[in-house]
């Protein structure tokens, strides 16, 4: 699911696989975390040599394009993507009440944006 590379060689706009703990074993950044310059410095300097990052052959195929892929308007979501988001999405709102308001709309729509991210990196979509 994931590749390994250099956290030196980690771009902005990549996506952690998997998620990275100190040597003590303290989260420092939760997996499917979109890595921006900030979280690359703290990776650094931490001293993490690599990372796992999500394969992106949608990218690939656009030779860097910034543009997105359109999704069909009937197109859903995996089991396992699904699966995926909300392992994700326990991780980051572990200290929230997901339940209560106002976290269960942010939480929903965070879910959802996850899903759209996913399907949008060339998983297969399923019809409805």
């Amino acid at each position: 699911m994931g590749r390994r590379i250099s956290t030196e060689a980690v771009q902005s706009g990549q996506t952690l696989a998997t998620a990275v703990h100190d040597r003590s074993g303290r989260l420092l950044i939760p997996a499917g975390m979109v890595l921006q310059d900030k979280q690359i410095r703290v990776l650094l300097s931490w001293g993490i040599s690599t990372v796992e990052v999500v394969e992106d052959e949608q990218a690939a195929a656009n030779d860097g394009h910034d543009e997105p892929p359109e999704l069909p308007a009937d197109a859903r979501p995996t089991p396992e993507m699904e699966e995926q988001a909300d392992t994700i999405l326990a991780e980051r709102f572990r200290h929230c009440d997901v339940a209560a308001h106002p976290m269960d709309g942010i939480h929903r729509l965070a879910r959802e944006q996850l899903l759209d991210d996913l399907m949008r990196r060339g998983h297969k979509p399923r019809s409805a």
